[in-house]
Parts: C-alpha cells; sequence; structure tokens
C-alpha cells in the first residue's frame, strides 16, 4: 500500500484562490490587514495600500454623504412644516364672531421664519395629513438613509482598523459642517438632545 501519494490532494485550495485569483478574507477579529480585504461586495476588492486609501477616502465620503442627508431630511421636514403654519395662518391668526367682530386668534403669527419651529408655534397646528407626493418623497428618503446606515454597519463589520476610521471621520466631520447651531431653549426644556437644530 503506497501512503505517500496524496496527489488527489493538491487542488485543494482556498475559495476564490482557483486560476491565481485572490480571495476576499473574512475577519471576525479587530485587524489591520489591507491585502485581499473586500468592502462589502466581492468586486470592491483592495489590494494594496493605494486601493485602502482610496477605499478609505470613499468611506468617509459615504459616511459624510450620510450626515448630509439626515440634515437634508431635517430641513425638508422644517420646510413641510413652516408650509402647512404659513397656508392655514389666514384663518388661525383672525377670525370673525358670531356678532360680527373680528378677534385676533391667540397663535401668533410666524415671524422668525424656521425659528418659529422651534418656538413652540408649530406644535399648536395638529396633526396634518401629508400630500401623497410629499409621503413618498420622505419614505424615498428615509428609505435611502436606512440602506446607506446598513451599508456602513457592513462596512464596520470588517473589523478593519482604517474603513472603521474612515466612518467616524465622515460622521465627525458631518457634525462638524451641519450642526453648528443649536436650540439651547430645547436642550434645556427637553434634556434628550432632540432640541439640536441645524440650520
Amino acid at each position: 500500500m503506497n501512503h505517500g501519494d496524496h496527489s488527489g490532494h493538491e487542488g485543494h485550495s482556498m475559495p476564490g484562490m482557483e486560476h491565481g485569483v485572490p480571495a476576499c478574507s473574512m475577519n471576525m477579529l479587530w485587524n489591520n490587514q489591507i491585502a485581499d480585504t473586500c468592502v462589502v461586495f466581492e468586486s470592491w476588492h483592495i489590494s494594496g495600500p493605494m486601493t485602502m486609501a482610496i477605499s478609505c477616502i470613499a468611506v468617509i465620503a459615504i459616511s459624510f454623504g450620510y450626515s448630509t442627508l439626515l440634515h437634508t431630511i431635517k430641513s425638508m421636514d422644517r420646510k413641510i412644516a413652516l408650509s402647512l403654519y404659513q397656508t392655514s395662518a389666514p384663518n388661525r391668526r383672525e377670525a370673525v364672531g358670531p356678532s360680527g367682530i373680528r378677534r385676533e386668534s391667540s397663535i401668533a403669527p410666524v415671524s422668525g421664519g424656521y425659528s418659529a419651529v422651534e418656538g413652540g408655534a408649530l406644535a399648536k397646528v395638529g396633526v396634518t395629513r401629508l400630500s401623497l407626493q410629499t409621503r413618498l418623497t420622505r419614505a424615498f428618503l428615509y428609505a435611502l438613509s436606512v440602506a446607506i446606515s446598513f451599508w456602513l454597519m457592513l462596512v464596520a463589520m470588517t473589523y478593519n482598523t482604517y474603513l472603521f476610521t474612515s466612518i467616524i471621520l465622515g460622521a465627525f466631520f458631518g457634525h462638524v459642517m451641519y450642526e453648528a447651531e443649536m436650540d439651547v431653549g430645547s436642550v434645556l426644556a427637553g434634556g434628550n438632545g432632540k432640541g439640536l437644530a441645524c440650520h
């Protein structure tokens, strides 16, 4: 019996290494690996320092873009709320009593633009049903924000120091850019972080 002939096992190689094609390494621990790191997709394959640097810049841009999207959603909601307030404002600012005498509403007119939203004037308008087009637009932006957030989570799950740091840097720059102002009154009143306001 010849136990030395193991030629039948020569072709055993790691998946993706057939014909010399590099494979995507799967790390479940924190790592600083550069070569053979893949970013979510197999086609986004990092082969060296240059492609890692380009990938990090791309991830920073996407993370920053996520902050931009959240800012856009917040700004759009403010514009919608202000538009709804101003559309119904004439009916609320002045009302005609049974005797024909006009009286002013207890709700003050909008005088400070978007600041009226944080001032609580819009809270008195109540729940307003949005148009289908507005709902579809808001739903699309919301779904897009969910998709990007989960994509960034998958990037973080590579456990790669460089890619993870890129996500953090993008979030940092986004916060510096879009959180330049604070509604002090809302923060002090609520104390739950919802008073942060960007303009």
